[in-house]
């Protein structure tokens, strides 16, 4: 069994340098029902992976999967029992254990109204269900995307539909419930070219959710606002935890890499974050921060001190390539270690305690190693 430094070590390994996947064992697992394959295209998020756990069974990860072996040193190997062995190619040592988290059942089923649930929403990690409710964004539409987002691949992929409604959600979430795979959500949308950024659609599918689903905590996801009262509206509305993310703090490398939320001063995100915090309470604001870009270690530990003392959780998380489309950098895991650990102090410092987020992004854990990083400062 492995200790908690142990487990934070190979989980921000995993999370920069991903996975080797023999195609030949794709098939090879298909025959047995199970579904291990590169993982999804498009979507807001990292893209291109699947959740495991540690030898631990309780440190989730999500792990990029490759076709290409000059990409990783990491090979997974064939499955024994309920364990999948990784070899570390390039140490000529195993690297450790992992077990594949399944996909669920429901995935096969469809709405009412025929849409497979699948494209209405994944579970992300163990019982997160997690959703993008409008799947374009408005930086894609003027050519300012962000470099590493793939929100609008998934429609031409034909994996999701354009916009989802609180009656699609529920009842994916009805389905997910009974598989023991939705404990909370993840909501979050692209940008729209409104005041309210998009706050309108979510007030409206969190109403719907709530009546149907009142046990059920929900996490919203929004650009930062120039109206702060739409934060008190979606809170009024039923999310329960908020995630204003700013994504890149280093001011130059927003320009490069968000080219259109880079015309948002960080002052505003600060407003944001403060006032989300008055409504949404403690520990239950975050933000995610990529690395990987080349930031300066030490300038990027100093902008993470001034998140975390305003009471805001940073998730961060190694920038990941669109599958397909485009090589992103792939961070040093050694400099994240670095990077996490220095953050976990910081929170523990400032008083801020992410294992007491109650959904989104921060509860589920799988795209960082911010909640490992907390257990062991």
């Amino acid at each position: 069994m492995i200790d908690p430094l142990t487990a934070l070590e190979q989980k921000t390994e995993l999370l920069c340098k991903g996975i080797f996947l023999d195609k030949q064992l794709i098939e090879y697992y298909k025959e047995q029902g199970i579904e291990i394959n590169f993982g999804r295209k498009g979507g807001a998020g990292p893209l291109g992976g699947r959740y495991f756990l540690l030898e631990d069974n309780k440190t989730l990860v999500n792990a990029a999967l490759w076709n290409d072996k000059k990409k990783t040193s990491l090979i997974l190997k064939q499955k024994r029992e309920e364990l999948f062995e990784i070899y570390d190619e390039k140490k000529k040592r195993s690297f450790g254990k992992v077990k594949l988290v399944n996909n669920p059942q429901f995935y096969d089923l469809k709405t009412s109204d025929g849409i497979e649930m699948r494209k209405i929403a994944l579970v992300h990690g163990i019982a997160c269900l997690a959703s993008t409710i409008y799947q374009k964004c408005a930086y894609w539409a003027c050519g300012e995307a962000c470099k590493f987002c793939g929100i609008e691949l998934s429609l031409s992929y034909d994996t999701t539909i354009l916009e989802k409604n609180y009656k699609q959600m529920s009842e994916v979430i009805t389905a997910a419930k009974k598989e023991g795979r939705c404990s909370h959500m993840t909501l979050t949308s692209g940008t729209e070219e409104t005041v309210d950024k998009g706050a309108n659609r979510y007030i409206e599918l969190l109403g719907g959710i709530k009546r149907n689903h009142p046990d059920i905590p929900l996490h919203v996801q929004i650009e930062a606002l120039e109206e702060l009262e739409y934060i008190n509206k979606l809170k009024k509305a039923g999310a329960d935890t908020i995630g204003i993310h700013i994504e890149i703090l280093d001011e130059n490398l927003r320009k490069k890499i968000t080219p259109g939320k880079a015309h948002i001063p960080y002052e505003v995100f600060e407003k944001n974050w403060i006032q989300a915090l008055e409504v949404f309470g403690k520990n239950q604001v975050e933000t995610y921060v990529l690395t990987g870009f080349g930031e300066s270690k030490e300038v990027f530990n100093k902008d993470i001190e001034k998140v975390i003392s305003l009471g805001v959780i940073p998730f961060i998380t190694p920038v990941r390539s669109i599958p397909g489309k485009k090589d992103l950098p792939i961070t040093n895991y050694k400099n994240l270690l670095d990077v996490y650990l220095n953050a976990g102090k910081l929170m523990k410092q400032y008083g801020i305690n992410p294992l007491e987020n109650i959904a989104g992004c921060v509860r589920c854990g799988g795209c960082s190693a911010i909640n490992e990083a907390y257990k062991v400062a």
